[in-house]
């Protein structure tokens, strides 16, 4: 069996995994409630399986793994399976203690740990059109997607350190959501637009 199709047979199998055990905790344990509380979890956990096989094929294509950064690659093709542990772990906790903070600290944590981690490795992604921004424009234009991507390196470790100290400064819950916005969408894409004019500018001259 070649590499691909076991981490393909292995990351599903961990997201069905979550998915079984979520569904007998909903079943098992003695709150009437839970179901109720777990129905949304369980939903997500069975449309990650099909987003997991989705990304392991896509992700097998060569331009994948030519182009895209290989540590990249390798957390899109595991990205489910680490979320659907995650989220059952936080469903099953969030049941039992219903009044604990854990659940929103841990997403919190998860969601800003993916920026840094994602923007960390954006440089080192090359011109394709599955892994990185996805601004069509930027795909003729090696130049303009380097410096996108070098921009939205930045922009996303901070939009990731943001969310993060959301936990320890009051104030930036107020505005932390449309920080990140600004900073992980709307930026790099204003910045890439610019670049795209500039350029066809320069051509004209």
């Amino acid at each position: 069996m070649s590499k691909e199709k076991r981490t393909l047979l292995i990351t599903t199998a961990i997201c069905l995994c979550s998915l079984i055990t979520s569904i007998l905790f909903s079943a098992f344990y003695p709150v009437s409630k839970t179901v109720q509380q777990n129905s949304h979890s369980d939903i997500l956990l069975l449309v990650g399986i099909v987003i997991n096989v989705i990304l392991n094929i896509v992700l097998n294509f060569k331009v994948c793994k030519t182009m895209g950064a290989k540590f990249l690659v390798k957390l899109g093709k595991w990205i489910m399976p680490f979320t659907s542990i995650f989220l059952v772990i936080v469903s099953v906790y969030s049941t039992i203690y219903p009044n604990s903070s854990f659940s929103n600290i841990a997403t919190i944590v998860f969601v800003g740990l993916v920026f840094i981690v994602s923007g960390n490795y954006f440089p080192k992604n090359h011109v394709n059109k599955y892994i990185g921004l996805k601004f069509p424009w930027l795909l003729n234009d090696e130049e303009s997607w380097d410096k996108t991507h070098k921009l939205a390196s930045y922009t996303w470790i901070l939009a990731g350190i943001i969310f993060i100290l959301q936990l320890f400064i009051s104030p930036l819950k107020a505005v932390s959501i449309p920080l990140v916005i600004i900073l992980v969408g709307i930026l790099p894409l204003i910045y890439s637009l610019m670049l795209i004019y500039k350029n066809k500018r320069r051509q004209r001259e």
